[in-house]
């Protein structure tokens, strides 16, 4: 399916059902337009053989720290705010939610901050950490949405990369979102991986995104991921005409304004459309 026939598609079928849960609030204002009804349906793949690799317990206080100082020295306030860290309850409450034993790395995270404050560019290159209660509203509009297509995860065809590390269904309950771009993309935390990926992997889903790409083996690989490409230099803050001070923040190579199409770019991913 090629980029034109993805983005109208959308449309059709999903844009009425995840705006149930306000998941696309701002979803025609994002980088993707022109969408038609879906006129043709998938099989549902057929899951391989074998059992995914096991979660990796890390530490991932010292890539906090990293990020904290790096954060401090080059993201402006009030633009980039960070909330106050979570409570045990409601990180409970995530658990609970999605019905598994959440990473210590995930407790972590938002023992450090619960997410970031409403603002035009997030702290991981223009995409906001999503506090707690934002992340539960939208899991809530993908369960909205599931029910919306009679249960049919794969109603909307899809893939991944790398091949069989990743459910290449449109939707699924186990994909706990980190951060969000306005328009229902995510990257996130995937905790039903195929046999080739890893239990809480780190991946690319969404809308838009019909071909799910693994970025890190875990959060704490993600988060040093992020962290190296800051150090080394690898951002561009960039203004935003007729809003100084504010500005954008994005990677500085490749110069690719969304961030899940610039990690694609990174990594030698496909793009989003199948």
């Amino acid at each position: 399916m090629d980029r034109t026939r993805r983005n109208l598609l959308i449309g059709g079928l999903a844009v009425g059902m995840l705006a149930l849960g306000g998941l696309l609030c701002e979803a025609f204002g994002t980088r993707r337009h022109n969408r038609r009804i879906l006129t043709e349906m998938t099989d549902i793949p057929e899951r391989p053989a074998g059992n995914p690799k096991p979660m990796h317990e890390e530490d991932i206080a010292p890539v906090l720290a990293r990020l904290d100082a790096w954060f401090a020295a080059n993201l402006p306030l009030p633009q980039h705010g960070f909330n106050p860290p979570a409570t045990e309850a409601q990180i409970d409450e995530i658990e609970q939610l999605m019905g598994l034993k959440l990473p210590q790395s995930y407790r972590d995270l938002y023992r450090w901050h619960d997410g970031e404050n409403d603002g035009i560019s997030g702290h991981i290159y223009g995409l906001p950490l999503l506090p707690l209660h934002q992340v539960m509203a939208e899991h809530q509009s993908w369960q909205e949405a599931l029910e919306g297509i009679d249960g049919d995860a794969y109603a909307i065809p899809g893939g991944s990369w790398p091949e069989g590390a990743v459910d290449p269904a449109y939707i699924n309950l186990r994909w706990l979102p980190l951060t969000g771009d306005g328009g229902g993309n995510s990257i996130g935390l995937d905790f039903d991986p195929w046999p080739a990926g890893r239990v809480g992997q780190v991946i690319i889903f969404g809308r838009d995104e019909g071909v799910k790409v693994v970025l890190a083996q875990s959060l704490g690989q993600f988060l040093e991921w992020i962290a190296g490409l800051l150090e080394n230099g690898n951002f561009e803050l960039v203004p935003i005409e007729g809003e100084e001070p504010l500005h954008s923040f994005q990677l500085k190579e490749p110069s690719i304004e969304h961030f899940h199409d610039a990690a694609r770019a990174l990594l030698g991913a496909p793009d989003p459309y199948v």
